[in-house]
């Protein structure tokens, strides 16, 4: 006779019971969230009480994290105690329930009272990631919200915060353990060059240790500035007693920060390098950067800077320091120089800024990626221990302004691309306020990088979204994909390149089909940001065109601010700040007898304007 198949059940009344000692703080935290989420997964269910026996095993020698089941019992095994709670997560969701997509929500899935667990074989068996670095730029100060974001970051596997030093400088002793117990790196660095040589306590001593310009040193902005772009403030980068100050100040970073192993030496945003004899000895002006990466009308000072993180990193050693520097493949510096190679101790975070979104990052045919895909190469190349780290904008490129990016699909196929390469991961910016518009890119783009398929990765996203409509729910952003990809062969998601290459009809019809959607189940909370989101959308195609056709101004304007400040300021749609930031910028172009095209920046107009007419036509 066949033998019948053993399965565990799990049902209304299950009691966990560890077979091994829980001590280690992560452990402790995988076997809370465990019985956390079976007791709510069963939550008024009357089934008889059962002890299911549940073994968390770290085992140094262990190739990924795996779950196996037996007749009355869970077994966890991972090399380390974080892949421990990452095996619990991934457990939830995929035979729990759960789906870890909002955060500070855990999405349960209703079904039946009971799951049967076949206790034949692996459950979940030695996952991996594809990516070891995998994570989120955080440009806004560290609050309450943290806790939501770290949480949710560890439910998805993530596990590096990068920041500014200005920000980190406000963090508590229990936030950073929460995010220590979670497996989060946070590296403080970001755009830094103010913060370690700040204007207010070097520029009256030491004017020379900022840029020269136009045969005057600059006189730079405060570090407390609230919001300085410092676009054109620099620092003498070859001034022997700079460099060595950089230096001194790094180290006592590290030595007031302990728990920091990452900081980043990053210049200030923009250009604006220092034309002293001995730093324009750095340059050749005639060699410019390329259109792709928005350095056509600038030299190229990837030599200066690449010079001087070579020299601090090897200063940081022979002092000592163990921390771990960052660097930045940015605009005007965005490929390695000559002799310039990622030692152990260093990573490089690749921007790709301005990237086309209708292409993937790889693809041939496409005029800005595929240059960004050969100096990712180039940087893989130069690896001697070092980290290649793509810094990404899955939330729409320079501004938080909530245009359509639907990047679920791409991204499968850029980790693939990455991991080919030999790229140690990605990080990308966000926003909490912005969630419903961006979420379903960070989702997936955390499940790509961990190894999961897009077809099961999606097809749950779909499902925990839009639940018995998950069908209508997946056609919605096929259509939105579909309109974004309408705007031409190639689209950088600021306004003017798609709102001047589509038809506000397609706005309306999206719209429409938001408002379908939401009909079904009027009271779902994600739906309603969805039809939001698409009179958002509406609004401002419909201001754009009206303005190019001379039939708004200062005043439509205004009352679209009113408008999005009265109905998406406490939902998870626009980030008010940056929208404020963005159309009080268009006001004051318009007071100004200027013409808007983006931020009112001349050398970024100009950009907009030759891409309109270039990469971007319709016909190119």
């Amino acid at each position: 006779m066949k033998k019948k198949p053993a399965f565990l059940t799990l049902s209304g009344r299950t009691i966990l019971e560890w077979v091994n000692p829980v001590a280690d703080e992560q452990l402790e935290l995988a076997a809370d969230e465990l019985n956390r989420l079976v007791l709510t997964r069963f939550t008024g269910r009357k089934e008889p009480d059962q002890t299911v026996d549940v073994v968390f095993e770290v085992k140094a020698d262990a190739k990924g994290f795996s779950v196996k089941a037996a007749e009355n019992m869970l077994k966890f095994t991972a090399p380390t105690a974080l892949e421990i709670i990452y095996a619990v997560y991934d457990f939830a969701e995929e035979y729990l329930g759960y789906t870890f997509f909002e955060p500070g929500v855990d999405t349960l899935e209703t079904f039946g009272g009971k799951i049967q667990l076949k206790t034949t074989g692996y459950l979940i068996k030695k996952r991996v990631p594809d990516l070891k670095v995998r994570g989120f730029v955080q440009e806004f100060p560290f609050s309450e919200d943290n806790y939501v974001i770290g949480d949710w970051m560890v439910k998805n596997k993530l596990n590096y915060v990068e920041t500014w030093m200005k920000y980190y400088d406000h963090i508590d002793q229990d936030m950073i353990d929460f995010y220590r117990v979670r497996g989060i790196t946070i590296e403080s660095g970001h755009h830094n060059f103010s913060y370690l040589i700040p204007a207010e306590k070097y520029a009256a001593e030491h004017p020379e240790f900022f840029a020269e310009r136009n045969g005057a040193r600059i006189k730079p902005s405060s570090s407390k500035t609230p919001n300085a772009l410092m676009l054109s403030e620099q620092l003498c980068t070859t001034n022997p007693a700079l460099r060595e100050e950089l230096v001194k100040n790094l180290i006592e970073y590290g030595k007031k920060h302990p728990e920091v192993t990452n900081v980043g030496l990053i210049p200030n945003d923009g250009f604006g390098w220092c034309e002293c004899e001995e730093c324009s000895k750095f340059y050749d002006k005639n060699r410019k950067g390329e259109l792709y990466s928005l350095a056509e009308h600038v030299y190229l000072a990837g030599e200066i800077y690449h010079d001087l993180i070579m020299y601090v990193c090897r200063r940081l050693k022979e002092e000592g320091c163990t921390l771990n520097v960052t660097l930045c493949a940015y605009i005007n510096y965005c490929y390695p120089t000559e002799n310039m190679y990622l030692e152990k101790g260093m990573t490089v975070e690749m921007a790709n800024y301005w990237r086309c979104i209708n292409h993937k990052i790889d693809d041939p045919d496409c005029p800005v990626n595929s240059r960004y895909a050969k100096d990712i190469e180039a940087w893989t190349k130069v690896k001697r221990g070092g980290n290649v780290v793509i810094y990404e904008y899955f939330m729409g490129v320079n501004f938080y302004i909530s245009l359509p990016m639907v990047h679920t699909d791409k991204i499968f196929d850029e980790v693939a691309f990455y991991k080919k390469t030999g790229v140690d991961g990605i990080i990308t910016q966000f926003h909490l306020p912005h969630w419903s518009v961006y979420g379903i890119n960070y989702y997936t783009m955390a499940n790509a990088m961990y190894g999961k398929k897009r077809p099961a990765v999606l097809k749950k996203l779909w499902q925990a979204l839009f639940n018995d409509d998950a069908a209508e729910g997946k056609r919605f952003y096929a259509k939105l994909d579909k309109l974004v990809h309408s705007a031409g062969k190639c689209h950088i998601p600021y306004p003017y390149s798609l709102f001047s290459r589509t038809e506000l009809k397609d706005y309306k019809a999206m719209k429409r089909c938001a408002e379908k959607l939401c009909a079904k189940l009027p009271r779902d909370e994600f739906r309603k940001d969805l039809v939001l989101w698409m009179e958002y959308l509406v609004r401002f195609k419909t201001f754009f065109d009206d303005y190019n056709a001379g039939k708004a101004g200062i005043k439509e304007l205004k009352a679209f601010q009113k408008w999005a400040q009265n109905k998406c300021s406490k939902r998870p749609v626009l980030r008010m700040g940056s929208f404020n930031s963005y159309t009080n910028k268009m006001i004051q172009q318009l007071e100004e007898g200027k013409k808007w095209v983006h931020f009112g920046l001349d050398w970024e107009d100009a950009y907009v304007i030759k891409h309109h007419n270039g990469i971007l036509s319709k016909d190119a």
